[in-house]
């Protein structure tokens, strides 16, 4: 009898398995890609590799300040994203940026607070303490401690550090230091002036600090400010202030509106007292430096001070010489 056509063949009738070919020929080329295989990765970088180096940067080049580190373990083609600075490539970027942090905060440092990675990526999430004592994206000195958060994340290529992106709290942080800034100048205008607490002047006031303001010759040094603010405060010991609005800061620069309202008991300006109420409203600028004034402008009303006092005739009452 003839075998049946659907009758499995015997198992010599099967013919050998060919052995894979992996060249090129007949075989697929995804199948090859090391990228499946994990080969490329490997031989590039072993797991781990890349969280090692980026430990190194952040204690030795950040922390350490240390410029022969950027040149062991940055790659020359380097490119950092540090908004909202613009985008700067090559390893002088990054040293000129160091530089400048490292004179904004000299005992800074960053904290690790979380590592991960994967392939040539790795985010660093981190924490930053330091004192601010040099101007930083246009943010003057506070002379204060400061705390900041960030995460930072850094591509790896053979073995070295070839892009960067940062992002952190800039806006909390200006905001912070802002506020630094307006409570020196709330420290001079209510503590020093209206409550006469003269010793303060010596915590918020450079040591060749000047002052100058209407109709008051510029003065130099905290000894000398305090003279002045000494005679204001004997002038009008009930002296007080309220500010108009929020002062407004750029740079190491610092304005603020206020109004005073006073009492003449004592000798203000050679005018003898009056015992007359007054008030007149007053701009000051200040320059910081340090964390302290470095400069103080002061503009007032003294002519309407005048008229409430009765020693200075009214707008409509001037005479215009011929």
């Amino acid at each position: 009898m003839a075998p049946s056509p659907h009758r499995a063949a015997p198992r010599s009738e099967v013919p050998a398995e060919a052995p894979i070919n992996t060249s090129n020929r007949g075989f697929p080329h995804f199948l090859a890609c090391p990228c499946l295989t994990g080969t490329a990765i490997m031989e590039e970088n072993m797991p781990g590799e890349n969280k090692a180096l980026i430990r190194r940067w952040t204690e030795e080049i950040w922390n350490q300040k240390s410029m022969a580190a950027i040149d062991e373990i940055v790659a020359a083609e380097y490119i950092q994203h540090i908004p909202p600075l613009a985008d700067q490539q090559g390893i002088d970027a990054l040293k000129q940026f160091l530089v400048v942090h490292r004179a904004a905060f000299p005992d800074g440092r960053f904290a690790e607070d979380e590592l991960i990675e994967e392939r040539d990526k790795v985010v660093l999430r981190w924490t930053f303490h330091g004192t601010h004592m040099g101007e930083f994206m246009g943010v003057a000195a506070t002379g204060s401690p400061t705390e900041i958060t960030g995460t930072t994340t850094l591509r790896i290529a053979q073995g070295k550090v070839a892009e960067h992106w940062v992002h952190w709290d800039s806006l909390g942080w200006m905001q912070r230091a802002a506020a630094v800034t307006t409570a020196l100048i709330r420290r001079w205008l209510e503590e020093v002036l209206e409550k006469g607490n003269l010793e303060v002047v010596d915590e918020i006031w450079a040591k060749d600090g000047v002052f100058a303001a209407t109709l008051i010759p510029e003065v130099r040094g905290p000894d000398a400010v305090k003279r002045v603010a000494a005679a204001i405060r004997t002038a009008a010991p009930d002296w007080h202030y309220s500010l108009v609005g929020e002062p407004v800061a750029q740079g190491d620069r610092c304005s603020c509106r206020y109004t005073v309202t006073a009492t003449h008991r004592g000798d203000l300006l050679g005018i003898a007292p009056t015992g007359r109420h007054y008030s007149h409203t007053a701009t000051a600028t200040f320059r910081m430096r340090g964390g302290k004034i470095a400069e103080c402008w002061g503009d007032w009303d003294a002519l309407g001070v005048m008229q409430q006092l009765g020693v200075a005739p009214a707008v409509g009452q001037l005479k215009v010489a011929a």
